[in-house]
């Protein structure tokens, strides 16, 4: 039996086929990996872009086994001319993504194929960020730390009206500034989608995008994860603002979460239980006076993960920092974001990126962690 990795997908909508060729198409193609050599098999609009741009062994045009197929079958399917291709090299076994489409799979076992579901991700070494995926990750951070600065600075330049935020003479609304902030990211080659801009009652949401004014004195939470469009890695980070004075309230919430922020990051090394962290958390919310329960109906308190992966996808899995146990490893890259959230009071998240390293980690990007824009 000889088996093959198998993929066919669009790189634009999966991950793991992106990563294997860095190769960039808007439409599906047939991907395959035989021991450690990769083939890509593609049409005429796409192969010579392909031949100079895809990290594969060997780039097939497919128009060969379509004629042979349809020499066979007037009317061929997809998984004829893929049998074409893979019985010329003794493939007779594949492993594919737990997404691979259904119908194509149900054919190639209708032709006698062995077909397994491989792990996710399809390459486990996504998970170990290599030098230049930190380095790809570490740009993105820093172009979003420039449109947090935007935005901080768009708040400390509103003024205050009625209890609501006005800037350069009309209202300061979430939407507005959710669209100054993704527009400042797609000028720098970075595509924002969903960022979070939730004030008062919205904040209390983790995702809740948010809508409306922004008002003063409270909570003002702005979540951006941008993926950079040209090498395709996502940063991702929050921090919560309050325009003029914080009630004593919304400040201790910032307290706890800062320090519990600063806690975790402390806590983060290689062959630490992502677990153990999660929970430490939630021990010192407690201790603080900062349950987490639900209460008239709704959650309040802490409520989301600690931490999830991230790289040419916002969430990847399964690194995590959450009450999933997963032991950390040298060269993940997780968000450590506590938050706290309670109606009447605000909500408060602060989140970074930090690179695993054998003893500890580093934070990638560095932005200020202050509440009060006075």
């Amino acid at each position: 039996m000889r088996r093959a990795l198998f993929i066919y997908d669009s790189p634009e909508k999966n991950a793991d086929l992106y990563y294997a060729t860095r190769f960039r198409a808007p439409d599906a193609f047939i991907f395959f990996m035989v021991g450690r050599k990769k083939y890509a098999v593609l049409n005429d609009l796409e192969i010579d872009r392909a031949r100079r741009e895809a990290r594969v062994d060997r780039i097939l045009s497919i128009n060969p086994y379509v004629k042979r197929a349809e020499s066979k079958k007037r009317v061929p399917g997809q998984a004829d001319v893929v049998h074409e291709i893979l019985s010329e090299r003794g493939v007779d076994a594949l492993v594919v993504p737990r997404d691979a489409p259904y119908g194509l799979i149900a054919a190639m076992r209708k032709k006698g194929y062995k077909v397994e579901v491989g792990p996710h991700p399809f390459f486990p070494e996504r998970l170990k960020k290599s030098a230049e995926e930190r380095g790809f990750i570490l740009r993105s951070q820093r172009a979003l730390f420039a449109a947090m600065r935007m935005a901080r600075d768009t708040l400390a330049a509103s003024k205050i009206r009625n209890g609501r935020l006005v800037h350069r003479g009309s209202a300061l609304t979430s939407d507005r500034l959710r669209t100054m902030i993704n527009v400042f990211l797609l000028e720098r080659g970075y595509l924002a989608a969903d960022t979070i801009v939730s004030c008062g009652s919205h904040a209390v949401d983790p995702h809740d995008i948010g809508s409306g004014p922004l008002k003063a004195r409270s909570s003002i939470i702005v979540d951006i994860f941008p993926r950079s469009l040209s090498t395709w890695y996502y940063g991702d980070a929050t921090r919560t603002f309050c325009r003029g004075r914080a009630p004593e309230g919304l400040k201790k919430l910032y307290a706890a979460v800062k320090g519990a922020q600063s806690m975790a990051i402390g806590m983060v090394k290689a062959g630490a239980n992502g677990r153990r962290i999660h929970e430490a958390i939630h021990e010192r919310f407690k201790s603080k006076g900062f349950p987490t329960r639900v209460r008239k109906g709704r959650n309040e308190g802490f409520f989301h993960g600690t931490g999830h992966s991230i790289g040419l996808e916002v969430h990847e899995e399964p690194a995590r920092i959450t009450y999933r146990d997963y032991r950390l490893r040298k060269g993940n890259v997780l968000s450590v974001e506590p938050g706290l959230y309670y109606p009447g009071v605000g909500g408060v998240r602060i989140e970074d990126l930090v690179y695993v390293k054998g003893s500890g980690c580093d934070v990638l990007g560095n932005f200020p962690k202050q509440l009060e824009i006075l």
